[in-house]
């Protein structure tokens, strides 16, 4: 993606200034790709793509019949923790720690898998997360 924007040396010293900025760490906070991102001016919901094409995650609302109309209304929100978690490719006891305050912060995979996994687009999720935007609707 910064091939397609950035040309010769400028290339180079936008690659050195990512670097800068992530580090060598395995796992990226979330914080820091938004603001990479950000900085970088990509496109979230792109770079997201191209970053996590390797990344599982399944979908939470998938299409099934449902014996009553009270049913198909309320199935989508009663999800339990470790459904949500493994539908985002969240490892359990990860997601149970994150949720209760005990870890702080998401990596960039895991708000990409919460995205995915709600059918959200990723930006709306990290522009909510890191960026004061509003809350996404999940469902509508």
């Amino acid at each position: 993606m910064l091939k397609k924007q950035y040309k010769g040396k400028l290339f180079e010293k936008k690659l050195d200034e990512i670097r800068e900025i992530i580090g060598d760490r395995q796992y990226v906070l979330g914080q820091t790709f938004y603001s990479v991102s950000a900085y970088m001016q990509i496109d979230v919901d792109e770079f997201c793509d191209v970053v996590f094409d390797y990344y599982g995650w399944s979908a939470l609302f998938e299409e099934q019949e449902y014996t009553t109309k009270l049913q198909a209304f309320v199935s989508p929100h009663i999800k339990s923790a470790n459904k949500v978690a493994d539908s985002s490719g969240i490892e359990r006891t990860r997601f149970n720690r994150l949720q209760k305050g005990e870890l702080k912060e998401l990596y960039a995979s895991e708000v990409y898998g919460l995205a995915k996994a709600f059918s959200l687009k990723p930006s709306q999720l990290f522009s909510y997360f890191y960026g004061n935007g509003k809350r996404p609707v999940v469902g509508v």
